[in-house]
């Protein structure tokens, strides 16, 4: 999938997830669209986005893929928690892991693990805190690309365009 596809699809996944009866509770389901009421908001919208082509196909081809989804889930780690780290490498990871966002909770876990396990082997990202605004902007647009491939690209990128200003980073 091309990242622009799976940016809609995750919006408009987020958008059934927020509109009325989205997420009905078990009462109100439907015969074969389970609740996804008991999983955190990044799991729903996950696993909507993975099905959203078949939200479009009626309730039963949605039910079906929802409990495609939930099966494999059930036998996975899911998706781990990025909250002991900062918002940069957050989002880094985030936007290294788009496209398998959209390929359901399963493939997202699987990619923000490993963008994890690599985080841990390296140095990470380096500050630009010394630096004025102007600078750090710079470098920042300049290691964009690297920044949607996850946080060890990035990190690599900005201590070259330190090391290119004759900074060491640490």
């Amino acid at each position: 999938m091309h990242r622009a596809h799976v940016l809609l699809v995750a919006s408009l996944a987020a958008c059934v997830s927020h509109s009325p009866g989205a997420a009905p509770s078990p009462a109100s389901a439907p015969p074969g669209i389970p609740s996804l009421a008991g999983l955190d908001p990044q799991t729903q919208q996950s696993i909507r986005a993975a099905c959203i082509t078949q939200f479009g196909e009626g309730p039963v081809a949605y039910g079906r893929c929802l409990n495609g989804q939930l099966d494999a889930l059930r036998r996975s780690p899911g998706i781990p928690s990025l909250a002991g780290l900062d918002p940069q490498t957050q989002q880094s990871i985030r936007a290294a892991c788009i496209t398998q966002f959209g390929e359901g909770p399963v493939a997202y876990g699987r990619c923000l693990n490993g963008q994890l396990d690599a985080l841990r082997r390296s140095p990470g990202i380096p500050s630009l805190a010394g630096l004025d605004t102007e600078t750090q902007h710079s470098i920042r647009a300049a290691c964009i690309t690297q920044f949607g491939e996850g946080p060890v690209a990035y990190g690599e990128c900005l201590r070259a365009q330190l090391r290119s200003l004759g900074i060491q980073p640490s």
